[in-house]
């Protein structure tokens, strides 16, 4: 059984689903999480405080301030992160033609006592150009910049958090339809339910909607920006989860949006359509599922 109270013939639905997408669930206003990069920033201002006290220093003197600070640490890791952070490098480990720093190993030396140990990766830093950044650019400012440059990689993160947002708050409103009807429903996030078979496998959902205390629906979310075999490979995994979830008298809905299904996705939206059929934009989630379940609850009380 499926939800839709509407199927259309699929070359209708692919063009219908395809005039409602919306390009990002990204909204302009957390195009750039600002509350975090100056939540970031403040987190270092021991470090920025000490940094600009090595303004127009000789180059002796900035990589024995460098090593004094990294001596005088009480968090030395958290200081070897901010330097190579300042130049654009994160991580665990720094590789040159000249060697391999890792970090782990750097800090276990320096916190042991060993200056040599904290003078080297001074040295390094002043060669990788720290010195230079400190001397023509407010450090504050740069760091800043930094992030900004670093929300390219945060907002693909984003880009999911925020249609799980707009999704749940589509289908709190669902969830209050059903209650204004007279059904007991909860909406949960994060579900992790048990396949009725032999299997012992479970599966968690992004959402789950209950009504009368029994499982009735449940949801995954995703949206597409762009092309790519993801998009092919999530549709097969849920065709597959799909048809043991209806095994197990639980509908499955997967909602999905984004520029990608404009024309590159065509062919798997076409696909997802003929082998899960309950699937739903952002705007059909709007429109019509609240209808569909509404319709499905009463058909099954």
């Amino acid at each position: 059984m499926v939800l839709r109270q509407q199927q259309p013939p699929t070359a209708d639905f692919v063009d219908a689903f395809q005039e409602t997408i919306i390009p990002s669930a990204i909204p302009s206003s957390e195009f750039i999480d600002w509350d975090d990069i100056e939540a970031a920033i403040k987190n270092y201002e021991p470090q920025i405080e000490a940094i600009r006290d090595l303004e127009d220093t000789t180059e002796q003197a900035f990589i024995d301030g460098l090593a004094d600070a990294l001596m005088d640490a009480d968090d030395t890791r958290k200081w070897i992160d901010f330097y190579f952070e300042i130049l654009g490098e994160r991580g665990n480990k720094y590789s040159a033609r000249e060697g391999l720093w890792k970090f782990y190993d750097v800090q276990r030396a320096i916190d042991s006592g060993t200056r040599t140990e904290a003078v080297s990766l001074a040295e390094v830093l002043q060669e990788m150009g720290l010195q230079y950044v400190v001397d023509r650019v407010d450090i504050r400012d740069h760091y800043r910049g930094m992030l900004v440059g670093m929300e390219t990689h945060a907002r693909k993160n984003r880009q999911g958090t925020c249609f799980e947002n707009a999704v749940e708050s589509a289908l709190s409103i669902i969830i209050d339809t059903l209650s204004e009807n007279g059904y007991s429903a909860e909406l949960e996030a994060e579900y992790t339910t048990a396949y009725n078979d032999q299997s012992g496998q479970k599966k968690t959902v992004d959402f789950a909607v209950f009504v009368n205390d029994r499982l009735a629906v449940v949801v995954e979310a995703n949206c597409y920006k762009g092309g790519g075999s993801k998009p092919s490979e999530i549709r097969r995994s849920y065709n597959h989860v799909a048809s043991r979830m209806r095994a197990d008298d639980v509908e499955f809905v997967w909602v999905t949006d984004g520029q990608g299904w404009a024309k590159s996705l065509t062919n798997v939206l076409r696909q997802s359509y003929e082998d899960i059929t309950d699937v739903y934009n952002l705007h059909q989630v709007e429109h019509e599922l609240g209808d569909d379940i509404l319709a499905y609850v009463e058909s099954e009380c």
